[in-house]
């Protein structure tokens, strides 16, 4: 496996090795079995002008020749990117002013891309839109970190791809899909490659949108680009033998990303060295639309269903669980309140669930903060009220006082556990 290696106290920056495994029962084809490479369409979704060529330009290069219609959509032009040569050097996002939000470069980009795509057989290609009708994604940038793994920039712009809600780059995929209606679609692993946040967000983004189309928009199969390659890995692999000659000429038109050497071997602006692979390696990221909606986020509920949803199960947890707290049963010198443990039980499930379904992380103390206002009227309301005795000097009061102070304990773990495990990768 390949490991960053360091120079000084800097790591070098890690890129996986592109077929580097090959598992024992990987198939040699990212088509449907048995399908003629001839009536198949192929939609490669990228994030940036060049990540077609370096990632999968010998996988297109291959069925393009094969006779399968491949087509690219790109979700952003590349605005932050690092500059070789000394003709575009003014547009590096190193040296230009800050101020400058990268337009210049990404036309740049957009005539390199334009230039490859004619040396991999590419028959049509689009940049992602925004519906919102505010043109282009703009690409969000990235950094290196201590572990030599890609990480956010710290300059990146407010209409970045990463910064953008999900809902609107898997919108963008979406309408192109249904557009094109392809057989396959390959994009990025989870990993996105090297981490770089762009490829994951393209990645998420694409899984969200087949949860978007109709049955009939649907493809057949979808592939993510394999990353750093784990034997333990139980999904499909797909391995192409491409075409490298071709991969390499569409990489040589990336000239302001890429330097091609008179071998197999290329670098980017960091100069490290880097094999050109006629070999690439994919895992299956979805076979049918069931396996997508596993994996992507569901859609976020409306604000008024989230709302009456959250409110409404408060309320029927405050009254279950109000009427159950003070089941107690007492044993010489100690008691015990399996009534309280159940009502405290129902806040935090209901806590739980409210997130699984809305998506929202607002509606998910809804249901503990109505119950415990609910509890506040039982207590105040009538003050010869029988339900919910708050009185410390006697059982039945203490388990009163732990039903009050529970709720609002059980919906703040809730909403933590959620935070964690059923929200924690949504952007809000």
């Amino acid at each position: 496996m390949a490991t960053p290696t360091t120079h000084g106290s800097h790591p070098e920056p890690f890129y996986p090795e592109q077929g580097e495994y090959i598992a024992p029962d990987a198939v040699r084809s990212l088509l449907p079995e048995g399908a003629d490479p001839g009536e198949v369409t192929i939609l490669f979704i990228h994030a940036h002008p060049d990540d077609e060529s370096t990632s999968t330009g010998a996988s297109m290069s291959h069925y393009a020749r094969a006779g399968a219609r491949v087509e690219l959509l790109t979700m952003s032009r590349g605005e932050m990117g690092e500059v070789i040569g000394e003709e575009h050097a003014h547009l590096d996002v190193r040296a230009r002013p800050a101020q400058d939000s990268g337009d210049a470069l990404g036309r740049v980009r957009e005539a390199e891309l334009d230039d490859a795509c004619r040396a991999l057989g590419v028959a049509g290609h689009r940049f992602a839109r925004r519906r919102s009708g505010t043109g282009f994604f703009r690409d969000s940038g990235m950094s290196w970190g201590k572990n030599g793994r890609a990480t956010s920039a710290t300059n990146a712009t407010e209409d970045c791809l990463s910064r953008a809600r999900l809902r609107e780059p898997a919108a963008a995929i979406a309408e192109v899909m249904e557009e094109i209606r392809p057989d396959v679609v390959v994009t990025y692993d989870v990993d996105g490659g090297y981490g770089h946040p762009d490829h994951r967000s393209t990645h998420e983004a694409t899984l969200k949108a087949l949860t978007m189309i109709p049955i009939h928009a649907q493809p057949s199969l979808v592939w993510g680009v394999e990353g750093e390659a784990d034997p333990a890995d139980e999904r499909q692999q797909a391995v192409v033998d491409g075409d490298a000659e071709a991969k390499k000429r569409a990489m040589a038109a990336h000239r302001t990303q890429v330097t091609v050497s008179d071998g197999m071997t290329f670098h980017y602006s960091n100069n490290v060295e880097q094999k050109i692979s006629g070999r690439e390696s994919f895992r299956l990221l979805a076979r049918t639309v069931d396996d997508a909606v596993d994996q992507a986020e569901q859609v976020p509920a409306g604000t008024i269903n989230s709302a009456v949803t959250g409110v409404g199960l408060g309320l029927i947890v405050g009254f279950i669980g109000t009427m159950f707290h003070a089941s107690i049963s007492y044993f010489p010198g100690w008691y015990l309140p399996w009534g309280l443990i159940v009502a405290l039980i129902l806040v935090l499930s209901a806590t739980l669930w409210t997130a699984h379904v809305t998506r929202r992380a607002w509606a998910t103390v809804l249901p503990g903060v109505t119950a415990f206002v609910l509890l506040g009227f039982f207590v105040y309301a009538r003050s010869d009220s029988l339900l919910v005795i708050p009185n410390p000097t006697v059982a039945i009061g203490q388990v009163g006082i732990a039903w009050v102070l529970g709720t609002i304990v059980m919906t703040v773990l809730g909403q933590w556990i959620a935070g964690r495990k059923i929200l924690g990768t949504r952007r809000s």
